[in-house]
């Protein structure tokens, strides 16, 4: 027999609440989401008015746009979702990094720097 950890939770009012309320990570992801559909389909004509149409900050849109990608690199690297070293992980974005800055400037390449000290403390 399995013993409930949270009883009220699966109580009718628990459940209830729960289906009412929802998980606000959840809900700002699936309004993220509904950005990303959004911006592809062009149904705004700028992302300001994108953001706004779902009450998605540029932060918040952004934030979920970097949990995706960090989802994507580990599936590519690894084949599976389960994490990668975090070194090997700082290494692709490194790579990452100097891919869309070709010629970087100062700026991009002191990050890239503290990308590799923290790398190889790492290690």
């Amino acid at each position: 027999m399995i013993m409930l950890l949270d009883r009220n939770k699966y109580t009718e009012a628990g459940y209830i609440g729960e289906e009412l309320i929802g998980d606000t990570n959840k809900q700002l992801d699936q309004r993220c989401l509904a950005v990303q559909h959004s911006m592809k389909d062009k149904d705004f004509s700028t992302y300001e008015e994108t953001l706004a149409a779902y009450h998605v900050t540029d932060a918040e849109y952004k934030l979920f746009i970097g949990k995706t990608a960090i989802k994507n690199i580990f599936v590519s690297f690894s084949g599976s979702t389960s994490p990668i070293f975090k070194k090997d992980f700082l290494e692709i974005y490194e790579n990452m990094l100097f891919t869309y800055f070709p010629s970087p400037s100062n700026r991009v390449i002191s990050i890239a720097k503290g990308i590799e000290e923290e790398a190889n403390e790492v290690a």
